[in-house]
């Protein structure tokens, strides 16, 4: 796969091994600094439209599937573009392989937020299911669940396998359905489950660094539980005799700077504050081990045909 940097924040501009290892790989590196405060949490139709027109001129489709790395969670939301991208170059009937702290499937600003995404591109042409791994946020729980799309469980668009149930059960139930979760089956078991799940001979990944344990990853949110070994160990057993179209990379720490009116950037210093850890990282810190874990995302990806 060829590697691609898109700089919405500043997160990627301080790992300079990174994009020398991005470079030497014939990467590119496309800049989109501007739009992001814009962008970062939710956005309006409008800036979703000029990231597209960016992209196509930034970072045009090629010949290669392409891995992106794209900064901060906040803008997990850019991912719909990335696989519309992917399937107009490569084709469709594709699962969207999704490693993840939170499942991002709220109803709110559908597919415009980073926490509202999953529904857009689970229905996007060429998207058969999404697959989301490693959850073990409140956001599956039973008192917030109902936030969610629940639309996509009923349309059999989405399956959901948390790292572990914030109500303490072996499997997650939702809207009538029971998926185990990975501490249940344990990884190895896990990874045949996955394999099964996967109907399709193409797959797209998304990973949120935040899906990470603390000590693997430092991220604009909540940690996760899963080791970084063990998404490479998933992301490698799902590629195995498919074909990879794509992949993207979010989850860098990043001091936030929000763009838009008075009223949205209100809106998001709000929302931030309720949301996410209210404890800043010492920004070298978490520049040093998020890049040496994307290092080793871009040895991964780089591996696969």
């Amino acid at each position: 796969m060829r590697p691609a940097i898109l700089q919405l924040d500043d997160a990627l501009l301080r790992q300079p091994a990174l994009e020398r290892g991005v470079r030497e790989r014939g990467g590119r590196v496309g800049a989109a600094q501007d739009l992001g405060p814009g962008l970062r949490l939710w956005t309006r139709a409008a800036g979703l439209e000029a990231l597209r027109s960016r992209l196509r001129d930034c970072l045009p489709l090629g010949e290669q599937a392409e891995v992106v790395f794209a900064g901060s969670g906040d803008f997990h939301h850019v991912t719909p573009l990335l696989i519309e991208r992917a399937i107009e170059r490569f084709g469709g009937d594709v699962t969207v392989l999704h490693f993840d702290n939170h499942p991002d499937w709220v109803r709110h600003a559908p597919g415009r937020h980073c926490g509202s995404w999953v529904g857009r591109a689970a229905r996007l042409p060429g998207v058969i299911r999404v697959i989301t791994v490693g959850v073990c946020s409140a956001d599956i729980g039973a008192k917030r669940a109902g936030q969610g799309d629940l639309s996509l469980i009923d349309e059999d668009r989405l399956d959901l396998f948390a790292w572990a149930s914030p109500d303490g059960a072996t499997e997650t139930r939702i809207a009538g359905q029971a998926w185990p979760t990975i501490c249940a089956l344990g990884e190895a078991g896990f990874l045949d489950v996955l394999d099964g799940a996967i109907r399709t001979s193409a797959i797209y990944v998304t990973l949120d660094k935040d899906v990470l344990r603390a000590e693997d990853a430092v991220t604009n949110w909540d940690q996760g539980q899963a080791s970084l070994d063990f998404v490479m160990d998933a992301v490698r057993r799902a590629a195995a005799g498919r074909r990879l179209i794509g992949a993207d990379v979010v989850g860098d720490w990043s001091r936030p700077i929000y763009g838009g009116d008075l009223v949205a950037r209100i809106l998001k210093r709000g929302e931030a504050f309720l949301d996410q850890p209210r404890r800043l990282p010492l920004a070298e810190h978490a520049r040093s081990v998020n890049e040496a874990v994307n290092l080793r995302l871009l040895q991964l990806f780089a591996g696969i045909a």
